[in-house]
């Protein structure tokens, strides 16, 4: 195989792999994107407790209605647990920046600072700023 030919099965070899990449990546963005739960609205995790029972189960149009104020309950519980959950997570994350404190040095301890007070600024999820 002459010099020049190699070279163009190899940058074929490559252009067809890029073209691989960008493509799953795409794909898997938009699959993602497809599958993530929207868990911000109470109204949208109870409408998807209750299409996902309906679809699994084979609900009817009246085993719906009766079991309507069930899934509202579920979502409602999912939510507290999603909340309770985040504000854990937040008082440990805290509590950690706490102890590490200590440990740093001036130039340290200021970009903790700074990063404690980006994270104040973040805005307020729509559900929270609504409550």
């Amino acid at each position: 195989m002459s010099g020049p030919l190699r070279w163009k099965l190899v940058g074929g070899f490559v252009l067809v792999f890029v073209a691989g990449l960008i493509g799953g990546a795409f794909l898997g963005a938009a699959q993602a994107r497809h599958y993530r739960a929207d868990f911000s609205h109470h109204e949208a995790l109870t409408e998807r407790i209750r299409s996902r029972m309906k679809s699994r189960l084979g609900l009817t149009p009246e085993q719906l209605t009766k079991t309507a104020p069930l899934f509202d309950k579920t979502a409602r519980q999912i939510e507290d647990i999603r909340k309770e959950t985040s504000r854990r997570i937040h008082e440990t994350l805290a509590a950690a920046d706490d102890e590490l404190a200590p440990a740093l040095t001036p130039e340290q301890r200021a970009r903790l600072d700074a990063l404690e007070a980006e994270k104040s600024q973040t805005p307020v999820p729509r559900e929270q700023a609504s409550r």
